[in-house]
This record gives C-alpha cells, sequence and structure tokens, in this order.
C-alpha cells in the first residue's frame, strides 16, 4: 500500500476517527486505526466495538491499494508535527509503515488489516434523513440533561425517535428533562426508537459541522441492536442501550399563566455570578420573584453572598424557588433567543421553557 496525502487533510481525518479508539482493551487491534485504500479513496476506521467511526476521502494522486492497521495515537502524534507538505504512507507486507515528509522519515510497526473488526455500515440512501444543521441543534439543547450516573444506565444516553415528520430527541437525568425537535428531509419508512450512549451523542455533536447545515444525516437501524449514522465522508455505528426510556411525555406539565420574561444573556450572567458561592453540600441558588424583579441569591457560610436584582416582565405573586444553578447554565448557553420567557407555577413544581420546537422542564430544590 502506498499513497500520499497533504498533511493536513491527513491530519483533520485521522483526529476525526481516532476518538472511536480504545487503548485500554485487552484487544491490541482496537488501539489502531484502520487505513484502506481502494480505487483512488482512503479510508480510515477506528472502533472500540461500541462506537465506530469511519471517514473516506479522494486522493488526487494514484495509490498502490492495500489496507494495514497502525497506532492511531501514534500516527495521529505524527502526522501533527510534520510540516504542511505532502505525506507519503507506504505499508510493507510485515505491516510496518514508513511515513515521509519533506526531510523527515518515520517508521511505525502495524498490525494485519484482517485482524480488524468490520463495521456493520448503512447503505446509501437508507434510513430517517434529517440535516446536519438540525440534528447538530437537536444534540447541544439536549446532551447536557443526560445523566452520568453509572446506577442509572437507561438514562445515560439520549433518546432518539420520530414523531409524524419530526426526529425528536430527548434526555433527561431525573431533575431535567430536555426535548427538541427537527423536521426530517422527508417521512420515514418506519418509526424509530432508540437510546444512543452519552458517548456516541458526544462525538456525533462534534462530528457534525455546522457550516455545512443543509447537508443530509441518514440514521439507518442495523443488527444486533445498532445504528449507523452517515453524513458526507464519514459514517458512525453504535451500539443502543438496552431498555425502556421513560414515557417523557406525561411528564412535561400543561402550560402555566404564571410566566416571566426576561434578557437570556443577563440572567445566565446573574446565575453564573451566583454560582460562585455554592458548594458541592449546598447547591441550591434562590430565585425570588416580585414585581417587574427577579433577585438571584447564595448565601454560602463557607464562601459569603451574592445577590442580583434583575429587571423582568412577571406574571404572579411573589414567589420563591430554589434551583440547581448548572441546570439553568446549561440550558441558557444553548439557546439563541435574546429574550426567553419562562413559566414557574410554584415553589414545588417544575419551571419550563416552552417553545415550538424545544421543551426544557428543571425542578426546584428543596431547602432546608
Amino acid at each position: 500500500m502506498r499513497l500520499t496525502i497533504p498533511q493536513p487533510q491527513l491530519l483533520k481525518t485521522l483526529q476525526m476517527v481516532e476518538r472511536a479508539v480504545n487503548e485500554r482493551s485487552t484487544l491490541p487491534i482496537l488501539a489502531n486505526v484502520l487505513l484502506e485504500t481502494k480505487g483512488n479513496e482512503l479510508t480510515l476506521t477506528a472502533t472500540d466495538l461500541d462506537v465506530g467511526i469511519q471517514c473516506r476521502f479522494p486522493l488526487a494522486a494514484p495509490v498502490e491499494q492495500g489496507a494495514v492497521a497502525l497506532p492511531a495515537r501514534k500516527l495521529t502524534t505524527v502526522i501533527r508535527e510534520l510540516p504542511e507538505e505532502l505525506v507519503t504512507l507506504e505499508a510493507k507486507k510485515n505491516h510496518t509503515a514508513t511515513v515521509n515528509c519533506g526531510a523527515s522519515s518515520f517508521r511505525i510497526p502495524g498490525l494485519p488489516a484482517e485482524d480488524f473488526p468490520a463495521l456493520p455500515l448503512a447503505g446509501e440512501g437508507e434510513g430517517i434523513a434529517v440535516s446536519q444543521q438540525g440534528l447538530k441543534t437537536l444534540i447541544t439543547r439536549t446532551s447536557h440533561a443526560m445523566s452520568v450516573e453509572e446506577t442509572r444506565f437507561i438514562l445515560n444516553g439520549s433518546l432518539f425517535t420520530t414523531q409524524k415528520n419530526d426526529l425528536v430527541v430527548v434526555a433527561t437525568d431525573g431533575r431535567r428533562l430536555a426535548v427538541a425537535h427537527a423536521a426530517l428531509n422527508r417521512p420515514a419508512k418506519q418509526p424509530l426508537r432508540a437510546i444512543i450512549p452519552s458517548k456516541t451523542v458526544r462525538e456525533l455533536g462534534r462530528l457534525l459541522q455546522q457550516d455545512d447545515g443543509e447537508e443530509e444525516v441518514t440514521l439507518t437501524p442495523l443488527k444486533d441492536n445498532q445504528v449507523a449514522f452517515r453524513f458526507g465522508p464519514v459514517s458512525m455505528v453504535t451500539r443502543l442501550i438496552e431498555g425502556e426510556f421513560p414515557q417523557f411525555e406525561k411528564v412535561i406539565p400543561p402550560p402555566s399563566k404564571q410566566t416571566f420574561s426576561c434578557d437570556r444573556q443577563l440572567l445566565m450572567n446573574a446565575v453564573r455570578r451566583a454560582n460562585l458561592m455554592t458548594t458541592a453540600t449546598s447547591q441550591a441558588v434562590l430565585f425570588e420573584f416580585g414585581p417587574n424583579a427577579l433577585v438571584v441569591s447564595k448565601e454560602s457560610a463557607e464562601l459569603g453572598s451574592a445577590r442580583e436584582e434583575l429587571a423582568i416582565e412577571y406574571r404572579g405573586g411573589p414567589l420563591t424557588i430554589a434551583f440547581n444553578p448548572e441546570f439553568w447554565i446549561d440550558v441558557l448557553k444553548t439557546l439563541d433567543d435574546e429574550e426567553i420567557t419562562v413559566e414557574v407555577a410554584g415553589p414545588d413544581r417544575p419551571a419550563v421553557i416552552r417553545r415550538s420546537d424545544f421543551v426544557y422542564l428543571v425542578l426546584p430544590m428543596k431547602v432546608a
């Protein structure tokens, strides 16, 4: 196998696929990235057997066909240090590759390509389709609500499901809930309901390109409880979380007339400042509502206190609610609205941000 490729292009692709590498696995082959040449195309593949990422791109110069598995981290480190010139990579029958660029030359021992596990990728045009921009927005607005507690494995991911002509992504950790909708590019032939692991969701969010908003992503269910995402030159395969996701629709309360509206950025800044006074054992920040004013405050015996008053439009009587500030910061930084409206039905009722394409629910905290 022999190929020539610009250093920036090779480095970018390696950085995309190496996120699926597992160097701690008992299988040495999983610490490698598979490089394959066929025709005038180079394909790079990495997997930890739970998540697999493959990226293909055409080569301008003719290549000698072949395949080799090389240590992913070492190869990426070497390519990163090379100048932005043409890189020539040649693999011999003993599975050792030489990398030449300018005056630099490296020799990297590898493993047989035959030992690398095959990814069960979907075919072209299969599955449901949504724009890259749409899917990236869904992930951005919901992924922060995924649970990180290992005991609640069913919540350690996001639910991807179809409703009419929409793709819906849902995440919850039991104390907050985020539900986001995006229109499908075309009606789904079959309904979808899959729980995507949190690692896959985050990696998918990183790989999706904001500037390729109109480009299409296809999501295809596969055998053995797996799904494949395909967009541009990238394919991603993941195992699903088995189990029944909570019936989130029943948790969302009916709309409340008691609401407040304010500048999103000002609210986020006030909550961030109050959060400076929280501790691991005392996280609750108080929201005190009065006539056209909201006071965000926190008192800590260890750290001191913080208090900030915001001008708001408020419909309701005097009200004090305690919240985990992180839950507000996480959602407010994902929205692009200059002004937000929040439903606050009472001190023991969830607060709700409700839009046509997004619902966010956060439970209050109890204060002794």
